[in-house]
């Protein structure tokens, strides 16, 4: 068995300790892995570890057994733009603190790798949404796992997002911008913007407006079948698009297609790990400061 190691370039307090001690679990558990060329170098300049290397296009199932992200979650984001649709399945594992797709803590790496060779995981297919414009620089790999985000720039004016669905008008949206999240999306800036929890396989899709000029404007849930087109405008000559943690700056005046991808992210989950527990866990649901004391 052979899986593929990815990280973002940050430093992280204790690192090395904590990478020595990891791949030496891959090795004791027959596990050979390899790491994404940038990490590599990455790992070689500030760490001074050394491993051998695979290309990105070499991302796939037919090369290894899963991608392991070594990270947060927008680590475990960054992935989608490397296994792209090779059907290769993620692994997340958490450096930090809050993690909704890296939710294998730390001290649970040993339990993870073990499962692994096992084969005692859990396999969970994940939506991807696409954007469809005439945007080069989007158009380069137009998908998202977590959310597509248009927005002002800056201090500027707020923008009006026209949305309709299927053809059909939605809203003339007057706000600082516009989220549309899906399922995995939802515990993200959607969230913060008051937007609900949706459960991963929900086949649905939220739209929630940044800072609505009108408070009548809520969150709305759509079917994921669904076909999104919005047009923007405002008074600044660019707006602001994110996808993930990928972001453009475009003309003001710009029309886009959001709708369900035909291909989706595949995560690789410990047995017995639910969505219940990962927002309980993370959102700290149900805990009393009081128990404590």
């Amino acid at each position: 068995m052979k899986v593929a190691l990815y990280g973002r370039h940050i430093e992280t307090p204790n690192f090395k300790q904590f990478y020595e001690h990891f791949v030496s679990l891959l090795t004791t558990n027959e596990i050979d892995y390899e790491v994404s060329t940038s990490y590599g170098q990455f790992l070689s300049d500030t760490y001074g570890i050394t491993s051998n290397s695979c290309a990105d296009t070499l991302l796939t199932s037919d090369h290894f057994k899963c991608l392991i992200s070594l990270g947060g979650d927008g680590t475990a984001l960054d992935t989608l733009s490397l296994v792209r649709d090779s059907g290769l399945p993620v692994m997340g594992v958490n450096l930090g603190r809050l993690g909704f797709l890296a939710n294998i803590k730390m001290d649970e790496v040993e339990q993870a790798i073990k499962a692994l060779k096992n084969g005692d995981t859990s396999i969970e297919n994940r939506t991807l949404i696409h954007i469809e414009s005439d945007i080069a620089e989007i158009n380069e790999f137009p998908y998202a796992l977590n959310d597509f985000v248009v927005q002002k720039r800056d201090t500027s004016a707020m923008i009006t997002v026209k949305a309709s669905l299927n053809g059909h008008f939605l809203n003339n949206y007057w706000a600082d911008g516009l989220i549309i999240a899906t399922p995995t999306g939802s515990s993200g800036y959607s969230l913060s913007c008051g937007g609900p929890l949706i459960f991963p396989g929900s086949k649905s899709l939220v739209i929630t407006p940044i800072a609505a000029h009108n408070l009548t404007v809520r969150p709305v849930v759509i079917p994921d079948s669904a076909v999104i087109q919005i047009e923007t405008s405002g008074r600044a000559d660019t707006i602001l698009i994110t996808l993930d943690s990928r972001s453009f700056i475009v003309p003001t005046n710009a029309k886009l297609t959001i709708k369900l991808a035909e291909f989706n992210f595949t995560m690789i989950q410990l047995q017995g790990t639910t969505y219940m527990d990962t927002i309980r866990n993370k959102l700290l649901w149900g805990a009393d400061r009081r128990d404590g004391v």
